[in-house]
């Protein structure tokens, strides 16, 4: 069980959520199979920041298509760590939210 709403929030390379948004972007690759279907769209991801940082219980709330929930999987499990956020004083696992998408070129 990860809590929501933090005193300190999980931080990433020294920035926070969008800081991970960007680098998700950044590394995110768009499947063969579905830029051959024209498939696009926005897959949206809940994960959890650990006590030690690590990514943890990635999980596709919002699906597109099996590649592209696969993709967004795929990446955010690819994650470096993370500070972890911090309750009283002590860290704690956090939940997030993050919307991916996928747009074709």
């Amino acid at each position: 069980e990860g809590v929501w709403f933090v005193e300190e929030n999980a931080s990433f390379q020294g920035g926070d959520i969008n800081t991970f948004n960007t680098w998700v972007k950044e590394n995110v690759t768009y499947p063969v199979e579905a830029s051959e279907a024209e498939v696009f769209g926005k897959v949206i991801v809940q994960f959890s920041v650990n006590r030690e940082g690590v990514v943890c219980d990635v999980k596709v709330i919002k699906n597109v298509h099996p590649s592209l929930d696969n993709e967004a999987i795929r990446v955010v499990k690819k994650s470096p760590k993370w500070t972890p956020a911090k309750q009283s004083g002590v860290p704690v696992k956090q939940n997030f939210v993050l919307p991916i998408s996928f747009t074709l070129q």
